[in-house]
């Protein structure tokens, strides 16, 4: 064995005082121990057979034992995909079992349901029957009304049908049954029937034509199309042949005022070579042409148009038409704070979903906007806007797809939307750690990282960043104050240096109202093994021995006396002695006993 070459008082010293790596495990593993109980207990998991809930947390545990594992770290990994793979396997092969019952059930109960579709096929047509019956028992009546009504005869007393038939007749829509049965009621409604058939027929002779107007309507375009296209490519011609006669009459021109001391043949001759070598270009001479260009659109006009458009459908309460308008506008003229403050101003509204909500889907779901891409302000009003309706998948995407102005206020909206949120805490941290890096905002980068349990990344992304400070770090701290954090930041990490000493973080701590975190820490160091403490203390380069007396004092106050006294017993033991002051609480006076001890 390793420890045969050991002497017994060393095998008593190992014994005695283990490594901290051992319980730093066994810390770990009662931690995970009182997670499963409390997460068991909360949900109802029952103690045994398959249940889902209780698979879910113990995957989640595998994977942090995974992520404290080192040396087991890849075994225990592909332990956790094949686990993970037999179970998808028996959870697919459970799912096809039940769909084959359902297939059954549904085959054997086929028969069944065709007996009653037959079934109620034949009571549909008996009503039917009856129905045709009062139908015509009707009209016999309203006929026979008419025919009074013709020859102008004295109303006869009114008769009603026979009670057994009453209880068939259904009123007409639009009428109650009352009034179906009585004949001026009935005449006024067939007076407004016959007013909306007329209506009818005038717009069907006045607002629609015939479906081949419209086939030779699409017929005449064709050819307008066609002889604009010819007349394009016949412009485009003439308009280079005005610049190659432009070219030679200049020259000529000039020619004429040289004194005519050269030839016109030679002296035109670079300006025939020239114009010869133009070639067609879709635009020669704006200046000439564009005046009369029917293609030219006027800019200026077409933007004042596109924003009158706006305010007609802003006023008019479309608020999802306008904003899909202010969505497509031309170089995001309608992209502004103004605009959204008119959204954001619209209190009254039809259906659950704001006009304000609606501005920023459409806005932020153009593809202008990567061109025009909203400013800090108006990203910040948008991310509040979709998390006040609880829309964080909204938020997702334009994160991910890159539509937002990013910032610190931005980050921190969407981190106490998180800290509020339990459910999508973990989602809400991912964000705003994306956010925080694109600000350089790198302390609450790490922040985001340890609040979602990963602080081997945080601490990974601290040393690669090599820009925290002391006050960085003190500001983890206060935000997160969990003694796996603390003793990554007091301990070397993967070669590198702790960044601060263990004395700087308890002082921090108790002075802070994080008292019994700091006292947890010391007590941790305490029971890790003798000289522990002493070799924290003596090595401790940025924490003096003044500061460690006041831990001492602290410790006394909270009754931590065992810590207070191994802390005095090191203080006391240095070379040249040194002055301890002991605050004790049985003083009434608050009288300091001081010691003087000199050796």
């Amino acid at each position: 064995m390793a420890s045969e070459g050991l002497s017994p008082a060393a095998l008593d010293k190992c014994q005695t005082f283990p490594s901290s790596r051992s319980l730093a495990d066994r810390n770990l593993l009662c931690r995970i121990r009182a997670h499963l109980k409390t997460e068991t207990e909360e949900l109802g998991c029952p103690e045994q057979g398959p249940d889902e809930q209780r698979y879910i947390i113990y995957k989640d545990v595998f994977d942090k034992v995974i992520d404290n594992a080192t040396a087991y770290k890849n075994i225990l990994t592909s332990i956790k995909k094949e686990y993970e793979e037999t179970i998808n396997i028996l959870h697919k092969g459970r799912e096809d079992s039940l769909f084959l019952q359902r297939k059954l059930k549904s085959m054997a109960s086929e028969p069944m349901t065709l007996m009653a579709y037959k079934k109620r096929a034949s009571q549909l047509q008996n009503k039917l029957e009856l129905i045709k019956q009062n139908t015509a028992g009707l009209e016999a009546q309203l006929q026979a009304v008419k025919n009074s009504r013709n020859v102008k005869c004295e109303p006869a007393e009114e008769t009603l049908p026979p009670q057994d038939e009453v209880s068939h007749i259904k009123s007409i829509p639009g009428l109650t049954l009352k009034e179906s049965i009585n004949v001026d009621d009935l005449c006024k409604h067939l007076r407004k029937l016959e007013k909306k058939l007329n209506d009818l027929r005038f717009a069907k002779e006045t607002k629609y034509v015939p479906v081949e107007i419209k086939t030779e309507l699409i017929q005449d375009i064709n050819r307008q199309m066609q002889q604009w296209d010819e007349l394009v490519m016949l412009n485009k011609e003439l308009k280079l042949r005005y610049k190659r006669l432009k070219l030679v009459a200049d020259a000529v021109a000039a020619w004429g005022h040289s004194g005519k001391k050269v030839s016109l043949t030679k002296f035109i001759l670079p300006s025939l070579t020239e114009a010869n070598s133009l070639e067609e270009v879709d635009s020669l001479w704006p200046e000439l042409f564009d005046d009369n260009d029917p293609g030219k659109i006027n800019e200026s006009a077409y933007l004042l148009e596109y924003v009158e458009r706006f305010h007609k459908l802003f006023n008019d309460k479309q608020y999802k038409a306008a904003a899909m308008h202010v969505a497509n506008c031309p170089r995001g003229i309608l992209n502004n704070l103004e605009v959204m403050e008119r959204f954001k101003a619209v209190t009254e509204y039809e259906g659950n979903i704001s006009p304000l909500l609606q501005f920023f889907e459409a806005v932020m779901g153009s593809l202008s906007i990567i061109k025009h891409s909203p400013n800090a302000k108006m990203s910040l009003e948008g991310v509040e806007c979709a998390l006040k309706h609880n829309r964080l998948d909204l938020i997702i995407n334009w994160i991910k797809q890159q539509r937002l102005t990013y910032s610190e206020t931005l980050g921190d909206v969407i981190y106490n939307y998180g800290d509020t949120k339990l459910r999508s805490k973990d989602t809400c941290m991912a964000l705003a750690q994306i956010v925080y890096n694109k600000c350089n905002v790198y302390k609450k980068a790490a922040l985001c990282m340890c609040m979602c349990g990963q602080i081997s990344g945080a601490m990974t992304y601290i040393h690669e960043s090599k820009r925290f400070s002391l006050d960085d770090y003190l500001f983890l701290l206060s935000k997160c104050p969990s003694t796996e954090l603390i003793q990554c930041l007091t301990h070397e990490w993967n070669g590198n240096p702790a960044v601060f000493s263990t004395g700087i973080a308890v002082l921090w701590l108790i002075s802070n109202d994080h008292k019994e975190v700091g006292f947890h820490l010391l007590k941790e160091v305490y029971d890790s093994g003798q000289g522990a403490l002493e070799q924290i203390i003596l090595n401790d380069t940025h924490c003096t021995l003044e500061d460690w007396q006041d831990i001492a004092d602290a410790c006394n106050i909270q009754n931590y006396n065992a810590l207070a006294d191994s802390i005095f017993t090191v203080l006391t033991s240095q070379e040249g002695g040194t002055v301890i002051t002991i605050t004790t609480d049985d003083d009434n006076d608050g009288a300091r006993l001081t010691e003087h001890v000199l050796l």
